[in-house]
């Protein structure tokens, strides 16, 4: 995983200021704007694992990356379902028994901390392996690729220090982010879509890495990419 790179690559491109620009004001937009942004990212890291890091990609397909934005929050919040259902198992027992006493009111307590607490910890394993998940739908172009369980976990494993290190980076990228709300707090949705392409960057470089491997299906599919990325 080459860190300089993904810091470096973005300024490489004459247009990149434009193109952070316009991803800066699409965050401004609630949800639509948002999918809108996650998509040209998810973009961008294909380009990224297909060799086309540069030039970034064209502000050119809001609908498809909507669309990409979209179905990368579906397959996210479906993950998250198991975990929803299990806080919400442990909040049931704390609800039912909240106007009891006693002991019944100190295990309600313990059900409802330990769902709450065990499905936090879960939560933390799928943020940890979501560059894979994503992965595994966009460079199959295929939402049930996301949910090959045993796939997801075994690349996750095999892929443990890169991952480690994207989730530095991305704390690390966040805290550089916050130099916007210092500027001006509009400044931040700028600094923030900035520090994301970087990110995306990685992702790729990632999703390169696991179809060195055959794991992804990328050959002559293309994923959500045409095949000139400026377009």
């Amino acid at each position: 995983m080459d860190v300089g790179r993904s810091i470096q690559y973005v300024f490489q491109d004459p247009n990149w200021v434009k193109k952070m620009l316009i991803g800066g004001l699409l965050s401004f937009i609630p949800i639509i704007g948002t999918f809108i942004v996650a998509g040209y990212w998810i973009r961008l890291a294909t380009n990224v694992a297909h060799g086309y890091e540069l030039p970034l990609p064209e502000w050119n397909q809001f609908g498809g990356d909507f669309m990409r934005g979209l179905k990368a929050a579906v397959v996210l919040l479906i993950w998250a379902l198991p975990l929803i259902v299990l806080a919400a198992c442990g909040a049931t027992p704390a609800v039912l028994l909240s106007n009891s006493n006693g002991a019944a009111q100190s295990l309600s307590g313990i059900f409802l901390v330990g769902a709450i607490g065990f499905a936090f910890l879960m939560w933390i394993l799928v943020v940890f392996v979501s560059p894979v998940i994503i992965g595994r739908s966009v460079m199959n172009d295929s939402i049930a690729a996301a949910f090959q369980v045993g796939a997801v976990l075994t690349d996750a494993r095999d892929n443990a220090a890169p991952l480690l290190l994207l989730v530095a980076m991305a704390y690390a990228l966040g805290l550089a982010a916050q130099l916007g709300v210092i500027l001006c707090f509009i400044g931040y949705f700028f600094t923030s879509f900035l520090a994301y392409m970087m990110l995306s960057h990685l992702y790729g470089q990632l999703w390169r890495r696991l179809s060195s491997t055959g794991t992804y299906t990328t050959g002559n599919n293309m994923g959500t990419i045409s095949a000139d990325p400026r377009f």
